[in-house]
């Protein structure tokens, strides 16, 4: 369930936010599978016999030399398969990231793991910058964040209706409207922990033409 609240963010001046709550967070749709694959199956030939020529090659493997009667021993041979849902991207509530395995993701620095957002198997999961409210962009120029007194419902329902759709809004996204006579600008960003998330989460802040 999605809920918003206001807070303070200085001494003069208050955002309006949708975070998102705590729970009930449904995976991002997945790109298109990658399909394992296998390598083709070689089989090699023995030379003939009497002066003992060399055997075929084939994938995966070479024929036996020709002993004293004949032929050289078969072999076969199979290809690396696919990652199973490694390489393909992904994006846990409109953060962008690529589903590799949990390991190599923990060795990259700034960047979490996180399950169900991946096809594959379990040790694939979506490897996304980790939420941090440094990496919010500064104000928008020409732009100020919106007095708490001039929010309107109309405006705390479409900064919602941003904040539920991330596959429209992903991290960082903006979006302009107008309400009678001013203009809105909505931007996704990072919000830090408060009393509905205990972690920073992804939310919608408002801004307004600065005077």
């Amino acid at each position: 369930m999605h809920r918003f609240l206001a807070y303070a963010v200085s001494a003069f001046a208050f955002v309006v936010v949708a975070c998102t709550g705590g729970g009930g967070k449904s995976p991002a749709s997945s790109s298109t599978t990658a399909a394992a694959t296998t390598g083709t199956t070689g089989t090699g030939t023995g030379g003939a016999g009497g002066s003992g020529g060399a055997g075929g090659s084939g994938v995966g493997g070479s024929g036996g030399a020709a002993g004293s009667g004949g032929a050289g021993g078969a072999t076969t041979g199979t290809g690396a398969g696919g990652g199973g849902g490694a390489g393909v991207d992904c994006s846990v509530d409109g953060n962008p990231g690529t589903c590799i395995e949990v390991s190599a993701c923990a060795a990259m620095q700034g960047y979490t793991s996180t399950p169900g957002y991946c096809p594959g198997p379990a040790d694939i999961e979506c490897c996304a910058p980790t939420p941090n409210v440094a990496d919010n962009p500064p104000i928008p120029p020409g732009y100020e964040l919106m007095q708490q007194s001039e929010v309107t419902p109309a405006m705390t329902d479409w900064a919602v209706a941003i904040l539920d759709d991330p596959d429209a809004y992903p991290m960082f996204s903006t979006a302009l409207t107008t309400f009678g006579t001013l203009t809105v600008l909505a931007r996704v960003e990072w919000h830090p922990p408060d009393f509905q998330n205990s972690v920073v989460h992804r939310g919608v802040t408002l801004y307004e033409p600065a005077d």
